[in-house]
């Protein structure tokens, strides 16, 4: 029997919110002329007193908004989680409702290693996972570091727990 030891856990990158930044980014000059514009032009003579000072108060319920946004994207990132032990490959996501998926290695059939221009700049890429399992045929594993070490290390241990099981794949 193989001894319980977790041989990697991993979390994605925040690289995978770079297009919340950017659209958060973007946003500040936006509500910045939005508040300006609102300054200049009295909405009291459109809109009725109290409508007029909600209206007037749009560009900091909207940055709000956006950075509430951006929160939750940052937070959801940090609470996934990866692990792969020598028997199965855990999945935890969720941040107020915890999701856990647990794997067998031994279901995992192919892999599929990706790695976009940007996540290569610094080192990252996508690991795929196709499983023969109910729940989750096609497991993603993002942004990851070091995908290549991880797809080998993976593999090996697929090898072995489907040795050790008698598992063989008929096509």
């Amino acid at each position: 029997m193989i001894e319980q030891t977790i041989y990697f856990k991993c979390r994605p990158s925040q690289l995978l919110n770079l297009e919340n930044f950017l659209l958060t980014l973007l946003f500040i000059p936006v509500v910045i002329l939005m508040d300006r514009m609102l300054m200049e032009h009295e909405l009291a003579f459109f809109l009725p007193a109290k409508l007029a000072f909600y209206a007037n108060r749009l560009p900091e319920y909207l940055s709000v908004l956006v950075l509430l946004n951006l929160t939750w994207q940052i937070l959801k990132v940090y609470c996934t989680r990866y692990e792969i032990d020598p028997g199965e490959l855990r999945h935890y996501s969720g941040i107020l409702s915890r999701k856990h998926e647990y794997i067998e290695l031994y279901r995992i059939k192919d892999f599929e290693v990706r790695r976009p221009f940007i996540y290569r700049l610094f080192g990252l890429g996508n690991l795929v996972l196709y499983t023969s399992d109910k729940t989750t045929p096609v497991l993603h594993l993002y942004a990851i570091p070091n995908p290549e070490e991880k797809y080998t290390i993976l593999r090996g241990l697929v090898e072995l727990n489907r040795k050790e099981k008698h598992v063989f794949e008929v096509d």
